[in-house]
């Protein structure tokens, strides 16, 4: 796998750390985008994705998935530390058009990078 790789050492998978993130974790958010962060146990960041059936049908949830999973994919690297990350669709971000996402989530990560 290249350097641009999603690995599952990347990912959260599990409900029980999700449940985790949300009991301890702190949020961020944006207009169309939450995070809620909280220092891992990893070496790197990991990030889960929560798209919920507010924001839309299968096909709306999904492309938010993948732009964000994308988004991610390239810009690990830029994220400095070992937190665990879930990034959570309000419920018009699947209003947003592809080409603005990225900006949304630029926001959502600058705030990030400052916490």
């Amino acid at each position: 796998m290249g350097d641009n790789s999603f690995p599952k050492t990347d990912r959260i998978l599990k409900r029980s750390q999700f449940v985790k993130l949300s009991l301890l974790g702190k949020m961020v958010q944006t207009r169309y985008f939450m995070a809620v962060i909280l220092d891992g146990e990893s070496v790197n960041n990991r990030i889960g994705i929560t798209v919920s059936k507010k924001v839309g049908n299968a096909v709306e949830r999904n492309r938010i998935k993948r732009i964000v999973r994308e988004y991610y994919r390239h810009r690990k690297e830029t994220i400095s530390g070992n937190r665990d990350i879930n990034i959570i669709a309000r419920k018009y971000a699947s209003h947003l058009p592809n080409a603005q996402v990225p900006d949304e989530l630029d926001k959502l990560f600058r705030k990030i990078s400052e916490f």
